[in-house]
């Protein structure tokens, strides 16, 4: 051992004493220097960036453009809802809209007006407070309830909005919109007006969507659809009371039924609403057959395409005779009682038009208090519209029918509930068939993810059939991404008759609306509306639902006596509310009513809106531009509308607590431990959204976040190597000196920005992303930077060659800076500083964002076009990957060590290539040498054919490395090659 020791430290020593002997080159070289350390901003970094790239930027732009000399670019903030903290929908979203404005300061030039908006009113943040403290929300008046809505809205907007800037959005924070803000409410009333002005308001009963728990109204975009929702289904039989059908089924057929043995069988899946029967429907042009049980004492009417699915129900009937049909038209218009209502009244049998023979039995049960279809039949017939289930979805005592009284106070979406209204069905001999857990996709209320039903209550309702065809014209005009978006807003729009506004909440803007405590009419005039809006603008909403016996103080003059009227109160549906924010987008309502181009250039939401904000947006802007009720204009409040989808787990499942795969946005951006993911700070997440198919559900995973992490780390490194190589740059080389790889590399980077902007303006930032990836792995890391290295490095630092290197890399600084701008603020604001301090003369701003004129400041003269240079470039690189395969194939790992010849005729494209870049083959290839010759050649170590025109070959070099560029160039050990020698010596 002491004799291993002794050799190890002997070799030791010797190996330091040789290495002292050596000289050192490395000072010698032109080694990257830059004090921009790669590294992802923290702390106070961060925050700075933030600041100096959002909200200083916002005000920088505000006060040093106008609209008149730069333009002006809306894109209108969908509110976001003010109840908790922000989820990374919102991060997508809101990460979007800024990378849209961005792009449009730094390329168009234009006049940002950005204010972020918050939606405050409705169920959400009513039920928060309720639940909050549930005791001491019992005793609360309505205006305490309100004033504790608010309390909380403005909380979580002071919350979100801290939120909103740890994302470097670009907006105007401190001036936003908001619903609850009196403004905004006495301009939202005023769309009311219109609505009572232009008769397209009406008070009808009729069944609406209902939230049981909420108690309130709910339109269609507040629902959530559960397909795996289970319902009791029932078959039920309801014996024909009329002589007309058992006479025709005789005369017909020569088939006597004895009277009550016929039959009509319906499906259900809504047995609770039995004891609301009123008809039966069935339709005119549908054919009917007869079934028959074992026994021969029952015959149902069934839908004849149907027999065969109803049969397998029950193994006790049977089809009379296949020949029976009977027309829909000899089974409407008869009558048939419910046996189990036990109340002797004959109702009929109806022709409906949405009775179908796709699914059930070809007979509907028609319950018009609890069903839109259902209602439009009784309307049609005048039926009565009986609900028998009060505000929370349960049965009233004393509306039931005698045989169904059990069921009183029972809720009506309760399984059990429906479990005993079949067995009432079965005891009075109505059932055929019962399924227990019938599963299908059924409504739930949005809020508290419960069941909902139709009931018949009084609303207040647009008649939306009117402003229609003015509002699908305006669609007409409107540009989509994507474009099947288009269709599905103007499917919304034709599809909808009505659109139910009130709501019985208290927190929300109130329907200024009295009624007559004698009759409980409304009275509907626009003197008493105009005064009542003047009156809550004076008094504000809150006063609008405090108690009051005489309401003199709300009534226009003394013709009205305050003692005989009250106030409504409804409330307006949310809807209705960010509806109308377009208001905010001119200084007047009247402005905003006589605008001829739509008020915003884009409205950016997930696709979810077009039923929602979309839809009520375009909704209200035609309402209001109604004049007198003859004319609209078919002017949406948008021109550009771009939706987004949801955001998924690696898996495509949403994302739920429950399922533990949920991530915030803080998460995201500060990085985890459980499960493991990077640092990203605020330009990652941005990245994220960037690089991600915005308009697909978008998945967010780790594995996403590490491979976005890379590309940030590559954006970074990148900047890096070229602020380290301009840090002596001073002047560029004119494009006529540049060599063939520069003039390449120019044109690809031209190429590169082309399609970005074309990208940016399309809206689609993943192949902006995409394309720059390609460009900066493949045209830089592989090609321009790994040849350009010996020469930033070895040459002489103002060698003609090494200029013009410098000039290719502040053209590519620049050309980067601007591409990458509207995603990473951030990061590009860092390296913009760094390189105003090198003192470049191109950067005459501290912010890429306030250059000013794109065509000066970034944009790429298009002499850089070269397609001729570019294909003979192409065919090289190609040769060249021939000549790696055959290295990497004999063994030469170190091409370096190795000489490159190449034989061709001096005829050909090639040769004539490489004798014009003869001066820096070596690098172009990366061999120590390389030679051209137009005649044979010796034996070489290792040979191959190109294209039949050229053939090359490797042999390994004679010469010894050199010890400051370590090419295999110098003709003695431990000495400088001659170029080398030149630049040193």
């Amino acid at each position: 051992m002491l004799l291993a020791r002794t050799k190890v430290r002997r070799f030791s020593t010797l190996s330091i004493r040789l290495n002292q002997t050596k000289p050192n080159y490395s000072k010698t070289l032109q080694l990257p220097k830059t004090n921009y350390g790669a590294r992802i901003p923290k702390g106070e970094l961060r925050q700075q960036l933030i600041k100096q790239t959002s909200q200083d930027l916002y005000s920088w732009q505000q006060e040093n453009k106008t609209s008149e000399k730069n333009g002006k670019f809306i894109l209108h903030d969908g509110p976001p809802y003010a109840n908790g903290d922000l989820h990374l929908g919102h991060a997508l979203n809101k990460i979007c809209k800024d990378i849209i404005n961005r792009f449009q300061l730094i390329y168009y030039n234009k006049l940002i007006d950005y204010r972020p908006g918050w939606d405050c009113h409705g169920l959400p943040i009513e039920m928060k407070v309720e639940t909050t403290d549930p005791e001491k929300h019992k005793n609360r008046s309505a205006r305490e309830i309100r004033q504790a809505c608010r309390d909380l809205a403005n909380y979580m907007i002071d919350r979100q909005r801290i939120q909103f800037k740890d994302f470097a959005i670009m907006a105007d924070f401190e001036k936003p919109y908001i619903t609850m803000d009196h403004g905004y409410e006495i301009n939202q009333l005023k769309v009311f007006r219109k609505l009572v002005e232009n008769g397209l308001l009406s008070q009808q009963l009729k069944p609406v969507w209902w939230g049981c728990d909420t108690q309130t109204a709910l339109a269609e975009a507040e629902l959530e659809y559960n397909d795996n929702h289970k319902s009791v289904a029932i078959h039920a039989k309801f014996p024909v009371v009329s002589d007309e059908l058992y006479e025709y089924i005789e005369s017909s057929f020569g088939k006597s039924i004895k009277k009550g043995d016929l039959k009509l069988l319906i499906w259900t899946s809504t047995p609770w609403t039995m004891p609301a029967n009123k008809a039966i429907c069935v339709n005119r042009h549908s054919a009917y057959t007869l079934i028959q049980n074992s026994g021969g004492s029952e015959y149902l009417v069934v839908g004849k395409l149907l027999v065969d699915d109803i049969l397998k129900l029950n193994d006790q009937y049977r089809i009379v005779d296949p020949q029976i049909e009977i027309p829909g038209d000899k089974v409407a218009g008869n009558l048939y009682i419910n046996p189990a209502a036990k109340d002797n009244q004959t109702r009929p049998v109806l022709h409906g038009d949405h009775v179908t023979e796709t699914a059930g039995t070809g007979l509907v049960h028609n319950a018009p208090a609890h069903g839109r279809e259902d209602y439009l039949v009784a309307k049609k017939y005048e039926l009565s519209l009986d609900s028998v289930v009060d505000n929370t979805g349960r049965y009233v005592n004393g509306k039931l029918a005698r045989g169904f009284e059990s069921l009183g106070n029972s809720k009506v979406t309760d399984i059990k509930t429906n479990l005993i209204c079949a067995q009432i069905l079965a005891d009075n001999d109505m059932l055929f068939h019962l399924n227990k857990k019938f599963t299908h996709s059924y409504p739930y209320d949005w809020r508290s993810k419960t069941p909902v039903i139709q009931r018949a209550t009084p609303q207040w309702f647009v008649n939306v059939e009117t402003i229609k065809p003015h509002a699908i014209e305006a669609l007409s005009k409107v540009k989509f991404y994507p474009e099947k978006g288009s269709n599905r807003l103007t499917l919304f729009v034709e599809n909808r008759s009505e659109w139910c506004i009130s709501r019985q909440r208290v927190w929300g803007v109130p329907l200024p609306i009295i009624y007559n405590k004698k009759t409980d009419e409304p009275v509907m005039n626009l003197e008493i509306i105009d005064h009542l809006i003047e009156k809550l603008n004076e008094f504000g909403t809150d006063e609008w639902f405090v108690p009051e016996e005489d309401i003199s103080r709300w009534l226009p003059s003394e013709s009205y006596n305050g003692a005989d009227y009250y106030k409504g109160q409804d409330t307006m549906d949310v809807w209705f509310d960010s509806g109308t924010s377009w208001n905010t987008l001119r200084p007047t309502m009247e402005e905003c009513a006589d605008a001829e181009e739509p008020l915003a250039d884009v409205y950016l939401e997930g696709s979810d809106q077009h039923r929602g904000w979309f839809q009520s947006s375009i909704l209200n802007k035609v309402i209001y531009s109604g004049k007198s009720g003859e004319t609209y204009s078919p002017v949406a409040p948008f021109k550009n509308v771009i939706t987004h989808g949801f955001i998924t787990d690696g898996k495509g499942q949403k994302m739920s607590k429950s399922k533990g795969n949920v991530f915030s946005p803080t998460e995201a951006i500060e990085g985890c431990k459980k499960p493991m993911t990077p640092y990203l700070g605020p330009d990652g997440l941005r990245l994220w959204v960037a690089s991600s198919n915005y308009k697909q559900d978008v998945n967010f995973s780790p594995e996403v976040l590490n491979r976005v992490s890379e590309v940030g780390k590559k954006y970074r490194v990148t900047f890096k190597y070229l602020l380290g190589n301009l840090n002596n740059f001073d002047q560029a080389v004119d494009y006529s000196q540049l060599n063939d790889l520069d003039k390449y590399t120019l044109h690809t980077l031209y190429q590169l920005q082309q399609q970005c902007i074309e990208f940016y303006k399309d809206y689609n930032f993943p192949r902006v992303i995409s394309s720059i990836n390609l460009h900066v792995n493949t045209t830089l890391s592989s090609i321009y930077f790994d040849i350009s290295k010996d020469c930033l490095y070895t040459d002489k630092a103002n060698s003609p060659r090494r200029k013009g290197v410098q000039t290719v890399l502040n053209e590519i600084f620049k050309t980067y800076v601007g591409l990458l701008a509207p995603i990473q603020p951030l990061l590009t604001q860092e390296v913009w500083s760094e390189y105003v301090k090198i003192g470049n003369n191109t950067a005459s701003a501290s912010s890429p964002f306030q250059l000013g004129d794109w065509s000066k400041a970034f944009a790429l003269s298009e002499s850089y076009i070269n397609e001729g240079l570019a294909e003979e470039f192409e065919d090289f690189l190609e040769f060249r990957s021939d000549v790696y395969k055959l290295a990497q194939s004999s063994g030469a790992k170190n091409k370096l060590e190795y000489k490159l010849v190449i034989e061709t005729n001096k005829d050909t494209k090639m040769f004539e290539f490489l004798k014009r870049n003869e001066s820096y083959l070596d690098d172009l290839f990366l061999f120590s040498k390389v030679e051209v010759v137009d005649k044979q050649h010796g034996p070489t170590d290792i040979e191959a054919n190109w294209k039949e025109n050229v053939v090359f070959s490797i042999e390994k070099s004679s010469d010894c490395k050199c010890p400051r560029c370590w090419k295999f160039n110098s003709k003695q050990e431990d000495h400088l090659c001659p170029k080398c020698d030149d630049v040193v010596n």
